[in-house]
């Protein structure tokens, strides 16, 4: 059996990007059935909500390349279809700059490879979005790249385009693709990270305009349930617009979690494989999210290439994650450890027993007496001091207080991470200790242990 090589290696694993090949999809069939039912009824819209490091993007990744008529993934899994589908997809991620539905059209309409890549072919759709010229633009560093290719400095940010004016622009342009058959099915138009957009007020009666104006145009919105609820209010009719292709992505199952590190080893033909006290160890610690094993069986991985091991055991894994937090291989999740601990022990222990006590049913709600006697078990005479210092803002407000002796972490992820790493402090005096509550007397005091 040959070595593989450092590049079949370090992709085995790919927790740093979503997965688009439909060979290295693993698991949620129910979800990729439902999916396809929605791309196939007429009037209907697809919207993907779950936890952050759920797979997401992944999936509506996958939703797009069904859509453009790749069926593997349909034929691995056993979904029944009908043919190729033919539709033009289009992905865009939201980010922070996106504040608005305003902002949000303006940039389909004008990124590459959104909408901007099939406009000038489509004589009418040109026409209209010439008509704005120059006043059309998206901002990009300090600077305002208007549509016509020229670039000028942007003063202050503002609104380059009336939000009426911009809806009736964005709705002519697709029914003018739509009459050319660019795609005989329509165009599916996938917006990523939904939630990053600050206000999306106005997004509903967009969708119902659309479904009565340009039929053949989806939306596949991805975030989470808070927003699909919002947008559900906005519009006394957008319920419909949804029905049916709300998908809700659960947490994975250790069946669906052992397909990705499956498909891992079989990338690099079995030549490392993980035993079954390693699997075990590394689903529990994934807690139902397959960021975590893709994280982890990466750098678990990386390890044992290095040290030429072919099989990779229980401890390594626990090795793994030393390697982990020492090297802030995930900066984002480290930090917000860090500053939920804020050098603390005590204040460790607590959140990492709230987070072993923390279940992976969906609602995710602590009953602190479990977390309290781990606690206690672990030399923390009172929990009850530090249970609230993760709600606050001084430590992250990572934790939040859903009613008495309940409370909840609003990231499932960074609970997964929280239970995953090893302790950063291992011990503190008692000096420290009481220096630590003088500093925090500030911070809220909760009932005691019950």
């Amino acid at each position: 059996m040959l070595k593989p090589t450092l590049i079949e290696i370090e992709n085995a694993f790919q927790p740093a990007r979503e997965i688009n090949d439909a060979k290295r999809f693993a698991g949620r069939e129910e979800a990729i059935q439902e999916a396809y039912l929605g791309i196939i009824s007429e009037g209907s819209n697809i919207a993907i909500v779950g936890n952050r490091g759920i797979g997401k993007t992944s999936l509506a990744r996958q939703i797009g390349q069904i859509a453009a008529g790749d069926n593997s993934l349909l034929e691995r899994i056993g979904v029944q279809f009908h043919g190729k589908l033919d539709f033009l997809v289009v992905y865009f991620a939201c980010g922070n700059a996106v504040n608005s539905v305003t902002d949000l059209l303006e940039r389909l309409l004008t990124s590459q490879n959104c909408l901007g890549d099939w406009i000038y072919d489509v004589p009418k759709a040109k026409k209209e979005v010439d008509a704005l010229k120059p006043q059309l633009g998206v901002s990009a560093f300090g600077l305002r790249v208007g549509i016509d290719g020229e670039t000028r400095t942007e003063a202050e940010r503002e609104p380059v385009i009336k939000s009426h004016a911009i809806d009736t622009i964005f709705t002519n342009v697709l029914i003018a693709l739509s009459e050319q058959k660019i795609a005989k099915n329509g165009t599916l138009i996938i917006v990523d990270e939904f939630d990053q957009i600050r206000d999306p007020t106005g997004f509903a009666p967009l969708l119902k305009s659309l479904a009565t104006n340009a039929p053949l145009v989806k939306f596949c919105i991805v975030g989470v349930s808070q927003d699909i609820q919002n947008l559900m209010k906005e519009h006394q009719s957008a319920d419909r617009l949804f029905a049916g292709s709300v998908i809700f992505l659960p947490f994975m199952s250790v069946t669906e979690l052992e397909e990705i590190i499956d498909i891992a080893e079989q990338s690099i033909s079995g030549y490392v494989k993980f035993t079954p006290s390693a699997r075990s160890r590394l689903t529990s610690l994934a807690q139902g999210h397959p960021y975590m094993v893709h994280l982890i069986g990466k750098y678990a991985l990386r390890l044992a290439s290095q040290s030429n091991r072919q099989e990779i055991n229980e401890q390594q894994i626990d090795e793994t994650l030393k390697t982990i937090a020492e090297r802030g291989a995930d900066p984002i999740l480290e930090g917000r450890y860090k500053k939920a601990v804020a050098s603390s022990m005590n204040r460790e222990i607590v959140l990492k027993s709230l987070a072993e006590t923390n279940p992976t049913s969906n609602d995710g709600e602590v009953w602190t007496r479990n977390a309290y006697t781990l606690a206690l078990e672990q030399g923390v005479d009172n929990p009850s001091q530090y249970v609230g210092h993760p709600v606050t803002e001084d430590y992250g407000a990572e934790i939040e207080k859903v009613r008495d002796r309940y409370y909840r972490f609003k990231d499932s992820l960074f609970a997964a991470y929280v239970r995953a790493r090893p302790r950063l402090i291992a011990t503190q005096t008692t000096t420290e200790q009481e220096e630590l509550l003088l500093n925090n007397s500030h911070l809220p005091l909760l009932s005691p242990p019950m």
